[in-house]
């Protein structure tokens, strides 16, 4: 469970009489079964699940963004003479989780293993219960789901003719243009303080240059998405929309229409509204610019239109590594993720793992991506042996889709810290968390500079303006840190107007690093 969903709980409040009215309402008629007794039973179950989508459907709209309710597939034990505080019945849920999607009433994301949510969702679930396997995860699932088609609209007009929006979930209250947290994660309050007022300057100077100076749009094509099922255009776009919420819940009140073979967005100005976060309490931690628009998946942002034009992202190479050179007094030169002229990784993975031709290929060609994560870990984690830690659970694992093996981890270690002794003494420095603070410094110059929709340290602008983008970044760069110098990708070619890829003209500021991303793109 995430920011993005909320905890399967029981009916109470007025959420619960919606959900009582909703049942009387027709909508749900050929649901319900015949016989009296089990319709009564049955009765309380939908109502239960009704529940629960009105209570996500009010905190989305407060929040302009799905949020989605988190059901666990797992039937917990019993702890303390009583089972989980939800009562959920599981399999009653599930029957009338796939009648509901059946009828097209409702959206369903498949579970997710229990590692991958949050602890805190892990202590109510499961409380005193330890389900683990024989690796030590945590066993059990949990699945999302959030109301669609006619019944999302049903809830929508009992939530627009009342004045009980957000209501039985917790107080709904706009965030500020900068917030900073405590290392626990508690909001803090610094709105009336001078660098509080300062910051928030950069962030309104920001979202005028960005969300006022053009009109954004996203054009997908349905073959970017899983099979488009309906014979008809509204079932047909219902369902290519629910795909796309799937994997941008941002996007779910965002305007949209079917088009041919695409579906279309109008991104809303809110969703080019930035913040800024900072964190640990310190406004020298984080500080990086976030935005709606920024939850557009990487792979889908070749499919932005900014007033009609394709568009062109460009990222900073390297940017932390060059950081603590330039801090250093160094120049970095060369892709800092390289390091397969010293030890080869590939191949010394084919002959631990004993990888077949067409799994060489695979690991391959994930090969940078790791290595980019190795590094990071090495410079913010503690210790040696948090550095192994965390790459053996997380970073090999998620990139290259296998555990990192033993023999692999001393060598790759010792690879980087060779390559890296300019800046050894960043090792195992935490300076990741400073890094972000500057970066979002650079990003500041650059969108206030461009107007280009920041992405971090990516910036996303017109096909026709990517060198102006590409020189203001390196300008920024270069006035920063004293005139060091930086390389600058391009993420993707530009799209056509018909949403082929153009003609490639190559420039003569991008680096190896572009022309190597570029030989794994297929046109669309």
């Amino acid at each position: 469970m995430n920011r993005d969903s909320i905890r399967y709980d029981v009916d109470k409040g007025y959420a619960a009489q919606i959900a009582s009215e909703l049942l009387d309402d027709g909508i749900l008629g050929g649901l319900m079964p015949p016989q009296k007794t089990y319709r009564d039973q049955k009765r309380e179950n939908v109502r239960q699940v009704l529940f629960n989508l009105i209570k996500a459907q009010s905190l989305s709209r407060a929040h302009r963004r799905l949020i989605k309710v988190a059901v666990p597939l797992t039937k917990m034990r019993e702890s303390v003479g009583r089972y989980d505080e939800c009562h959920i019945s599981y399999r009653q849920v599930k029957s009338i989780i796939e009648a509901f999607e059946s009828a097209g009433l409702l959206g369903v994301d498949n579970g997710k293993p229990f590692f991958q949510t949050s602890s805190e969702w892990k202590k109510k679930c499961i409380k005193d219960n330890r389900l683990r396997t024989k690796k030590g995860t945590l066993r059990g699932r949990v699945t999302e789901i959030w109301a669609t088609g006619k019944l999302k609209e049903a809830i929508g007009g009992y939530l627009s003719g009342n004045t009980h929006l957000g209501a039985d979930v917790e107080m709904i209250v706009e965030e500020p243009a900068v917030l900073v947290r405590s290392p626990d994660g508690e909001l803090i309050d610094t709105c009336d303080t001078p660098r509080a007022s300062r910051f928030q300057s950069t962030v309104a100077e920001v979202c005028s240059q960005v969300r006022d100076r053009a009109r954004v749009s996203f054009r997908l094509p349905l073959s970017a998405l899983p099979s488009i099922r309906g014979n008809t255009s509204p079932k047909r776009l219902q369902k290519a929309h629910e795909a796309v919420v799937r994997r941008c819940p941002a996007a779910w009140m965002w305007e949209h229409k079917l088009k041919g073979n695409r579906i279309e967005y109008t991104v809303p100005e809110m969703a080019l509204e930035y913040q800024r976060k900072f964190c640990r309490g310190s406004w020298d931690c984080g500080g990086r610019f976030y935005a709606d628009v920024q939850n557009v998946p990487s792979d889908w942002r070749k499919h932005i239109r900014i007033d009609g034009e394709p568009v062109v992202e460009l990222d900073y190479d390297n940017l932390h590594i060059a950081m603590l050179y330039a801090e250093e007094g160094k120049q970095l030169s060369g892709d800092a993720y390289d390091i397969t002229s010293e030890f080869d990784l590939g191949a010394e993975m084919d002959e631990i793992i004993g990888l077949c031709e067409g799994e060489r290929k695979h690991y391959r060609r994930r090969q940078r991506t790791v290595i980019k994560r190795a590094l990071n870990v090495l410079i913010n984690v503690e210790n040696y042996q948090s550095a192994y830690k965390a790459l053996k659970h997380h970073g090999w694992t998620e990139e290259i889709d296998a555990p990192l093996a033993d023999d692999v981890f001393k060598p790759l270690v010792d690879a980087l810290r060779k390559k890296h002794r300019a800046i050894d003494e960043h090792f195992h420095s935490d300076a990741g968390i400073r890094l972000q603070r500057k970066d979002s410094d650079l990003a500041f110059e650059v969108m206030t500079e461009t107007g280009a929709i920041g992405i971090h340290d990516g910036f996303v602008i017109e096909a026709s303006r990517q060198e102006e983008l590409r020189n203001a970044m390196k300008q920024a760069f270069s006035a920063e840190y004293g005139g060091y110098e930086i390389p600058v990708s391009r993420e993707f070619k530009p799209l056509t107007a018909n949403g082929d890829f153009a003609s490639d003209r190559s420039a003569s500021a991008e680096s190896g690093a572009d022309r190597e991303r570029r030989g794994f793109l297929t046109p669309i």
